[in-house]
């Protein structure tokens, strides 16, 4: 049913990862998020599947629908980076029976998100406090390396999507050289997503492992993080060291390119998990040291977004934005 304005009062949205697909149904006015359920996206054959399968456990499925997808968003064809799954928007629409759907990249959606997190779904690292109106972005790992930036126009938020996770990695010295060339075997390119995301930490597991003339384990990346942060297992402790100084070296360029004095947010599904050992570790030192930019870096607040829904919170912000901006007929 609409509301008085004749805007829908509800929307679906999806949160749709190379690992997990994330729905709920949101309330446009107020961004409340009601029938939340996660799916492995492995567990359906395609997108439409997993919609459907979602549609079918609401008894009066809305009309909207808002998805965040891991994947440029540049035409009416999307395909997942890190996942088999690929639709086309006009087709999709059809198939599941929306009358309007918004496809918005995922780390777009979660930075329309930052506005309406509560400073208690944030754990701030270092720096003071943010410039109030000015650029902000946010980055993180996952299955990828997400990175999107949100500006203010005068009036309101506008989130800038990018693919800045597959920007070339670089090595500061002969250790990480080494790294990196052991990194990059059989490849034309190594960006930062080889190394800043789940596959990535895990990558880093053998290769540190391999340069020790060691045998490495063959761990899932969650297992090299609970390793690396127990100190059980000295190689994980180390890649988890390098991970953690590269990705604050990663924020700090990211923080540069944007000017974004208004603040670094971390999302995406490894920072929570390691929230601590980014406080203490190498992250903030490795954020700051850009030479003669340090000062301009240093006041920089990073923060951990400990929101578990933050992506389908902005997947529902920009649909209402959208609908709000469109004449009525």
């Amino acid at each position: 049913m609409p509301s008085e304005d004749g805007l829908p009062r509800q929307a679906i949205v999806a949160d749709i990862g190379g690992t997990n697909a994330r729905f709920a149904v949101a309330d446009l006015a107020t961004l409340e998020l009601s029938r939340i359920s996660q799916v492995r996206c492995a567990a359906h054959p395609t997108f439409s599947s997993a919609f459907c399968a979602y549609l079918a456990e609401l008894s009066v499925p809305p009309d909207y629908a808002a998805i965040a997808v891991a994947a440029p968003v540049t035409g009416e064809e999307i395909h997942l980076t890190n996942s088999p799954w690929s639709f086309t928007k006009h087709e999709f629409c059809r198939t599941v029976g929306l009358k309007d759907l918004l496809v918005l990249n995922d780390f777009a959606a979660l930075a329309l998100s930052l506005p309406h997190l509560a400073p208690t779904e944030l754990h701030q690292i270092g720096g003071g406090a943010p410039e109030p109106e000015a650029t902000k972005i946010v980055l993180g790992p996952g299955t990828g390396l997400g990175v999107a930036g949100l500006i203010w126009s005068g009036e309101r938020w506008i989130a800038v999507a990018g693919e800045g996770g597959h920007t070339s990695l670089g090595a500061h010295d002969e250790r990480e050289l080494a790294l990196l060339e052991r990194l990059r075997e059989g490849r034309s390119h190594l960006s930062a997503e080889r190394a800043l995301s789940g596959p990535g930490v895990a990558n880093l597991y053998r290769a540190i492992a391999a340069s020790h003339g060691e045998s490495p384990e063959e761990l899932q990346p969650n297992d090299v993080l609970v390793r690396g942060l127990s100190g059980e297992d000295g190689t994980a402790v180390e890649a988890l060291d390098v991970f953690i100084a590269w990705l604050g070296r990663f924020a700090g360029d990211a923080a540069l390119l944007f000017g974004a004095r208004g603040g670094v947010y971390l999302g995406g599904g490894i920072a929570p998990k390691i929230a601590p050992a980014l406080s203490i570790g190498a992250f903030r030192a490795s954020f700051e040291e850009k030479g003669r930019m340090t000062s301009y870096l240093a006041p920089i607040p990073v923060y951990v977004i400990r929101a578990d829904f933050a992506t389908l919170k902005g997947a529902a912000a920009a649909l209402n934005a959208r609908l709000s901006a469109t004449p009525k007929v």
